[in-house]
């Protein structure tokens, strides 16, 4: 039992590791969040997200989040997370991220994500891929 159990384990691991995947419009992964480590779709760490900070890989201070405001390395709020709504500090909006799906502020689709909290998928496109969701 035990010979077929972790195997077992092991592989919703990976799988469960796999679908937290962030993807470009076409579909391609961009990317990976994985318990706060920020990845490339190659698997190298470029950044981690947790405990407040945005941080690059080597841990040099990007950025801070709470539940709503996104601010850069100096503390000056850069825009808020609003429901699905990513908005500028000035409350224009940015993007959203909803449902699966990144959209710019004009609603066209720049992405995808699975099993990604949407605060982080934000962060992600805010800090890491699009640089403020263009």
């Amino acid at each position: 039992m035990k010979r077929i159990l972790l195997p077992l384990l092991l592989l919703a691991t990976f799988n469960y590791a796999l679908g937290q995947r962030l993807k470009n419009n076409l579909g391609s992964t961009i990317g990976y969040i994985e318990c706060g480590r920020v990845k490339s779709r190659l698997g190298s760490t470029i950044g981690y997200i947790e405990d407040g900070r945005v941080t690059n890989h080597v841990r040099s201070i990007v950025g801070y989040y709470d539940q709503n405001r996104i601010e850069d390395r100096i503390g000056f709020t850069i825009g808020y997370f609003d429901n699905g709504r990513v908005k500028s500090s000035s409350g224009s909006t940015l993007g959203y991220v909803k449902n699966g799906i990144v959209k710019n502020n004009i609603g066209v689709t720049i992405g995808q994500y699975e099993n990604v909290d949407e605060l982080y998928v934000a962060l992600y496109f805010f800090f890491f891929f699009y640089n403020k969701i263009k």
